[in-house]
């Protein structure tokens, strides 16, 4: 996430807009910034929001549904964003261990912010032991970050990461 304060988007010049009731403006701009800087249009739901039960910017919404479906759980297993993301987590956790547990540990703090369980440290290492297996039997490079980053990718979309309670 970039920390900065956010800038103005990038939209097009005023003179060369040609924006039409038939033709609207309905782009919509990727950035690393935090969500209180998404540009919001009422014709268009901006896609992650959709997705996470963003509120309908066409009227006020004073209670917020919580639910879960399963095009969220796609998301954190498949967008390209989710991806890129998991593979920087891994290759910071790379700096912060020497060895599985280390990472592992490392991890489970940095995501959901408490040391794993010694049920959840088992699991963790079965996965990536498994998940490097089929890596290696695909012939991929990078294993250990690619079994991170997927590591990454299954905290990211856990309960705890996403639910503040």
């Amino acid at each position: 996430m970039d920390s900065t304060p956010g800038r103005g988007h990038p939209f097009p010049s005023p003179t060369g807009w040609g924006y039409t009731q038939h033709g609207p403006y309905s782009a919509v701009y990727d950035h690393n910034q935090r969500s209180i800087y998404l540009m919001t249009q009422r014709i268009k739901r901006h896609p992650f929001l959709t997705l996470f039960d963003g509120a309908d910017p066409n009227a006020s919404t004073a209670d917020r549904r919580t639910t879960t479906v399963p095009t969220q759980a796609l998301y954190f297993l498949n967008d390209p964003f989710i991806h890129a993301k998991s593979e920087k987590f891994a290759e910071r956790l790379a700096k912060l261990g020497r060895d599985d547990v280390e990472r592992i540990t490392a991890a489970y703090r940095l995501a959901v912010s408490r040391p794993p369980t010694d049920a959840e440290r088992a699991e963790a290492l079965d996965f990536l032991a498994m998940y490097r297996s089929e890596l290696a039997a695909a012939k991929k490079g990078n294993v250990d970050t690619l079994a991170f980053a997927a590591f990454a990718r299954v905290l990211f979309g856990s309960n705890e990461f996403l639910t503040v309670d």
